[in-house]
């Protein structure tokens, strides 16, 4: 087997943690790579301190784009807007705990993408100068 598709990758794939849809999410926000067709849906419910109480996805793509999303979700648990916004590639990619090659690495930071396009349109962004 590949390095790549790592048991703990296969089962993310298969059992994908956090899949599916908040009640009422504070930050909504989508991604897609149209060069492969992977797509992240992700939906963010805050607590009164601002900080991750739920987090959902949905989304079609390849096995490293669907993992990478459910490891992704669970991973920002419980963070700040101000941690979620630092949220680096390279620290997504080391979330991985497998190696990704340059075709691969767009499908594995496709839910980074989602999550810094919902920061975007978030009213309280930290970034913001509001």
């Amino acid at each position: 087997m590949d390095d790549l598709y790592r048991e703990h990758i296969l089962d993310h794939y298969a059992h994908p943690r956090n899949r599916g849809r908040l009640e009422a999410p504070d930050i909504i926000a989508d991604a897609d790579d149209p060069s492969c067709g992977d797509q992240v849906h992700i939906e963010i419910a805050l607590d009164p301190e601002g900080r991750i109480a739920q987090v959902a996805f949905e989304g079609e793509g390849c096995i490293v784009s669907m993992a990478s999303a459910s490891i992704f979700t669970e991973h920002i648990k419980g963070k700040s807007l101000e941690e979620l916004a630092s949220l680096t590639e390279e620290e997504v990619l080391a979330m991985l705990d497998a190696p990704v090659g340059s075709n691969r690495r767009r499908c594995a930071l496709t839910p980074l993408t989602a999550l810094r396009a919902g920061l975007r349109t978030y009213p309280k962004n930290p970034s913001s100068d509001g």
